[in-house]
């Protein structure tokens, strides 16, 4: 039988010579703070900048403007296929609504003799 160096880490045999995982926002095990720190201000830094780079990219250039044309005219889409959809179900409503007065008497009503 191979025995392995290696630890009990939350019940897991962790085999010496594998790395901890970082998972579901476990702490790094053995990464300083000010190195962490360092490492995910570069990279919101990074990100910040490639979001500046695209805004830009979408107001200047001609595919940007092509790629913003295009998704307002599928929101617009949407929204009339969605104005549509209520106009039809409100048409119903007041149908059904009609039907059921045709058929039931209104006790409400007065008649009102004029002589």
């Amino acid at each position: 039988m191979d025995a392995k160096d290696g630890r009990f880490v939350n019940g897991e045999w962790i085999e010496n010579n594998t790395a901890p995982e970082d998972e579901g926002g476990k702490r790094p095990q053995g990464v300083p703070i000010d190195q962490r720190i360092t490492q995910v201000s570069a990279l919101v830094n990074t990100s910040f900048h490639q979001v500046l780079a695209l805004a830009r990219d979408l107001v200047t250039t001609p595919e940007g403007h092509a790629h913003i044309e295009k998704q307002i005219q599928q929101a617009s889409s949407e929204i009339e296929n969605a104005l549509t959809e209520i106009l039809k179900s409100g048409e119903e409503i007041l149908k059904s609504g009609e039907e059921k007065k045709e058929g039931t008497p209104d006790y409400q009503k007065k008649e009102i003799k004029i002589e």
